[in-house]
């Protein structure tokens, strides 16, 4: 049974805004992460950090140019960002290390390992290699310090280099009583940002956006304490489906009509108690939800492509004593056909992907591991509509990925060393070659992991007791970050440019 009904609080934001008196301001607690700048010369033997001169070395070594690329002693710039430089005289290796990155050279070798990855340095000029000049040992600049993710800038009139780790900027959006849990974050054509969240201690969804130009905060109704899933249509306008408080399936947007509206998927369903309900939107801005019928036991879609909401079972419970498919994430392609990942928990425990490209569902195995596989896959469709998947191994403690943009699917490991990897949210940055980039929860602290050149870079954004709540999105020019500070159970936003 179905029921549509209009929001007491407007979810519309954009033309209305003045006219309401229901919206909080938002003013955030913006933290911006200290980050180092460090500026070389061609031909001079000091570099400045954070303004203040010093020498690169002992020895007066100059930043070079050979081969078109900058060459220089590297320990100095890297010690500098907290990192280290590891020299092996037996082997003329050289390990660089910054966070949870490990680069690895050898001298007049054309290749490298990052994170146990091999690269070129220069696939367009093989003679760019790290050299001996006088004793000391000169790397390429820009390789170095863009494996490691650090920014570099090059000025060709004043011959100077500038090199700035790519920090993120965070603030605490909302603090009042315990907020930020089952957070979704999305993104417009604008670069405006949208979050939902569940406040637990009133027992209210909320919807957060910047859209007007500054947080404005919106208590949306009734929620229970779970799973909430934002997506943006074209047009600008927010879908986000999530749990009523007596186990309901709702769903509510401003596509509609100023107000907005709430609708009543399913009654007495309790979505969200096995895993998560995941929403997208088609090109045409109509829904697509799947989610766990925690009652029936049973794995769901509904949309309203058709113009009317219809349900319909993806998975269906083939035994009393498991739980067939949930914790689901979905996506929508370029020809609006739906792409669905899951956990399957039937023994033996596997990893799942199902599509209606034919027009019926069908799918295949991404993985099959061992018990609690895949709590929180994310799934998401890039430019070519080929599909990324992240899960993780519980028994393993480590965080995996899988795509089938090869053509065939293919697994590997993100991060098996953080420790208590877990809740992993995934998105790609179509504009930019389709790279993908993860944020998840661990014991080492709220991680970044981004795949570039092959190889995946990982680095910390928060502590340890931020993040067991979080969403990612991408944006043109930036990339975007709800989650929730466990310790104060605030709700955080973070972000940085791509």
């Amino acid at each position: 049974m179905r029921k549509t009904y209009q929001l007491n609080v407007r979810v519309s934001i954009l033309l209305v805004l003045a006219l309401l008196g229901s919206a909080l301001l938002v003013p955030s607690s913006a933290a911006a992460q200290s980050s180092t700048i460090i500026q070389l010369w061609i031909g001079n033997p000091s570099m400045s950090v954070n303004g203040v001169l010093q020498p690169i070395d002992a020895q007066g070594t100059k930043p070079v140019i050979s081969a078109g690329r900058t060459l220089l002693p590297i320990r100095a710039v890297i010690e500098a960002f907290g990192g280290t430089v590891a020299w092996e005289p037996s082997t003329s290796k050289i390990t660089v290390t910054l966070e949870k990155n490990s680069l690895i050279l050898w001298l007049g070798k054309s290749r490298a390992s990052l994170n146990g990855t091999s690269l070129a340095i220069d696939s367009a000029n093989s003679k760019v290699v790290p050299v001996s000049v006088n004793g000391r040992t000169m790397v390429p600049l820009r390789f170095v310090a863009e494996s490691l993710g650090i920014d570099v800038q090059y000025d060709d009139a004043t011959k100077k280099i500038t090199l700035q780790e790519s920090s993120w900027n965070i603030s605490t959006l909302d603090s009042t009583g315990n907020v930020g849990s089952n957070t979704s974050i999305a993104v417009d054509a604008n670069e405006k940002v949208h979050i939902s969240y569940i406040d637990v201690t009133n027992g209210n969804l909320i919807y957060l956006t910047n859209a007007s130009g500054s947080w404005v905060r919106w208590n949306a109704g009734r929620a229970g304490e779970r799973a909430t899933s934002i997506a943006v249509d074209a047009n600008g306008h927010c879908h986000i489906v999530y749990s009523g408080s007596n186990g309901e399936l709702l769903y509510t947007t401003n596509a509609t009509c100023d107000n907005g509206s709430i609708t009543t998927l399913e009654t007495g369903v309790w979505a969200g108690l096995l895993g998560n309900q995941d929403i997208d939107v088609d090109s045409n801005g109509m829904a697509h939800i799947v989610f766990h019928n925690a009652n029936a036991m049973n794995f769901m879609y509904v949309t309203n492509a058709s113009g009317t909401w219809s349900t319909s079972k993806v998975v269906v419970n083939k035994s009393t004593d498991s739980l067939p498919a949930y914790s689901a994430s979905i996506g929508v392609d370029s020809n609006n056909k739906v792409h669905i990942c899951y956990y399957d928990d039937a023994a033996p425990d596997s990893i799942k992907y199902v599509n209606n490209i034919s027009g019926s569902w069908s799918g295949t195995t991404i993985d099959t591991i061992s018990l609690a596989a895949g709590w929180s896959t994310s799934l998401a469709v890039d430019s070519n509509d080929k599909i990324h998947v992240s899960y993780y191994n519980q028994v393993n403690d480590e965080l995996k990925y899988a795509t089938n943009a090869s053509g065939t699917w293919q697994t590997e490991v993100v991060d098996n060393s953080s420790g208590n990897v877990s809740n992993a949210s995934l998105a790609i940055d179509k504009t930019n070659g389709n790279q993908v980039h993860m944020v998840y929860s661990s014991g080492s602290g709220f991680m970044y992991a981004r795949k570039s050149a092959g190889t995946w870079q990982i680095s910390k954004i928060d502590e340890s007791w931020t993040g067991v709540s979080n969403s990612i999105a991408i944006g043109k020019n930036s990339i975007h970050v709800s989650y929730k500070d466990g310790y104060k159970s605030d709700l955080k936003y973070a972000w940085k440019p791509l």
